[in-house]
């Protein structure tokens, strides 16, 4: 079976990140699941966006919990992509879960900073609870999403538990991430003797990295570039 692409960001190369755009244009080139971020607003709702500050990609400035849901709902996240994708939107993350069930697509949701049992109420309500899984760099946040949503499966890097051996029973994880290096026969086996899924993680466009992520087999690619992806899944690389 081929692994199941995960767009980074959703299609972030054709179109302003972590957008409603992004994920349409992902999901209609062939991506099974979008990549999104997650923090909280100044009164406690939830969006879909990568950076602690609006300056990047929107057309306000400052962090994110420092303005209101109304505040951030009328900013412009699409203009400093490309003209024609102004009147983006920063989603908010029910919304954006609402759109990827709709369209039968999964998410690898990775949590900057948020309220766990916001998001975790968010994921059962949408019923995408069983379609995504979910990793944070940052430890408590990780613990704090185990504990509000035990049923949602859990990814944890090889870069964090240094050794396979200890990603389920450390970490409680249900996936783990590696890097084209890493992609080993030993870690390989290990991981599945534990019974983990893996997904192999790159930002180059080498096809030989994707080609090596595929003959290991491994269960999930994440990534920025969808087209090679495809082209080497359809052997045209």
């Amino acid at each position: 079976m081929s692994p199941r692409l995960v767009c980074h960001r959703g299609g972030s190369l054709i179109a302003p990140e972590n957008t409603f755009a992004a994920a349409d244009a992902a999901l209609n080139m062939g991506a099974h699941l979008i990549e999104l971020d997650v923090r909280e607003s100044a009164d406690g709702v939830l969006y879909v966006l990568h950076d602690q500050t609006l300056d990047r990609t929107t057309d306000g400035s400052g962090p994110i919990q420092h303005h209101t849901a109304a505040e951030i709902d009328a900013l412009d996240a699409g203009r400093w992509f490309a003209p024609e994708f102004e009147g983006q939107r920063v989603p908010r993350l029910d919304a954006y879960l609402d759109y990827l069930s709709g369209r039968g697509a999964g998410a690898y949701v990775e949590i900057k900073w948020c309220n766990a049992d916001t998001c975790a109420s968010i994921l059962h309500e949408t019923g995408m609870i069983d379609s995504c899984f979910s990793f944070s760099f940052k430890p408590e946040m990780r613990a704090a999403m185990r504990a509000a949503a035990p049923d949602l499966r859990q990814m944890i890097t090889l870069s964090i538990a240094r050794n396979v051996s200890v990603a389920r029973s450390l970490y409680e994880a249900d996936l783990i991430e590696i890097e084209a290096t890493e992609c080993q026969p030993s870690v390989i086996s290990a991981a599945r003797a534990i019974g983990l899924e893996i997904m192999g993680y790159t930002e180059c466009t080498d096809p030989a990295i994707f080609l090596r992520y595929v003959e290991a087999g491994l269960d999930y690619i994440n990534h920025d570039h969808l087209d090679v992806a495809i082209s080497v899944l359809e052997g045209n690389l």
